[in-house]
């Protein structure tokens, strides 16, 4: 029988078809994404993505990360480390100077001699918004006092009528006492007056107000309190003056226990009498009940 020989040729198919892992290298991979395909400058972008090694996540891999814009300028470069899942992420806000078009991505990485590398692109496009506020005309109100709520609502910077915005006025304790559906004029501008009579009950109330326009939705929420007396009038005379400032700047850093102690300084009730206590008195300064 005539003994089997193989040329070196033949010897390398014949491993390759045999043992196909047997000449193979471990492959680095890195995958780059954002959470969106496009932006409105002002947004937070995420970048994110992984690295692996033969299909097997690597944990503090190095990963260079470089964004370029549309005119491939590099705008963002940094360097992190993948988590213990292998994953890496980079989070960055577009501010108004950036340009709008097609920003690209680009991301390396090294690890144990191999390297790896990977590319993707977002847009920046001008993305209308829509816009809404509410205020008060007061932060503080008596009973029986009128209420005044007004805002408005902006789409793409510019006002528009006709727009319908919900009013919910919750009580202290968070239960509503006043739902209201409101329309815009043609400057944009809703408003609403009420009456709390002194059966209501005292505090701060919360308002919420909210608009849908073109598929965009906006929501806003500020507070007032009702009172029937001024917390910031130290004396009771009845009015915020310079002797209530003084009163409270004589018990400025004091708590309970302390010889210049004054419990009416105490504003917001956390036992020590602070720049708190004393912004409150000054900002109700002149205010008369």
């Amino acid at each position: 029988m005539n003994n089997l020989k193989l040329c070196p040729l033949s010897l390398l198919i014949f491993c390759l078809l045999v043992f196909p892992s047997a000449l193979s290298f471990p492959q680095l991979a890195i995958t780059v994404y954002t959470d969106k395909p496009s932006y409105s400058l002002g947004e937070r972008v995420e970048i994110y993505g992984g690295v692996t090694l033969d299909g097997v996540s690597i944990e503090n891999a190095m990963v260079a990360l470089e964004v370029r814009d549309p005119l491939s300028i590099p705008i963002i470069i940094r360097t992190v480390e993948t988590n213990s899942s292998g994953v890496y992420d980079v989070f960055f806000t577009l501010d108004s100077e950036n340009s709008l078009g097609t920003y690209t991505v680009h991301v390396s990485c090294s690890h144990d001699g191999e390297s790896a590398s990977n590319s993707s692109s977002f847009d920046v496009e001008h993305i209308p918004s829509l816009a809404l506020t509410v205020e008060t005309n007061s932060e503080t109100y008596k009973p029986d006092e009128t209420i005044t709520i007004f805002g408005t609502v902006t789409y793409d910077d510019s006002p528009v009528q006709g727009i319908l915005v919900a009013v919910e006025i919750q009580d202290p304790e968070g239960t509503p006492i006043a739902v209201r559906v409101l329309e815009t004029d043609e400057q944009g501008n809703y408003q609403l007056t009420l009456q709390l009579t002194s059966e209501s009950e005292m505090g701060e109330y919360k308002i919420y107000a909210s608009a849908s326009y073109e598929d965009k939705k906006a929501m806003e929420s500020t507070t007032f309190k009702l009172q029937t007396e001024l917390t910031t009038d130290i004396n009771g005379d009845g009015k915020v003056n310079i002797v209530d400032l003084t009163l409270t700047a004589m018990a400025w850093g004091t708590s309970p226990g302390h010889p210049d102690w004054d419990p009416r300084c105490d504003i917001d009730g956390n036992e020590m009498i602070n720049i708190v206590d004393l912004f409150l008195v000054a900002r109700d300064f002149g205010k008369e009940l």
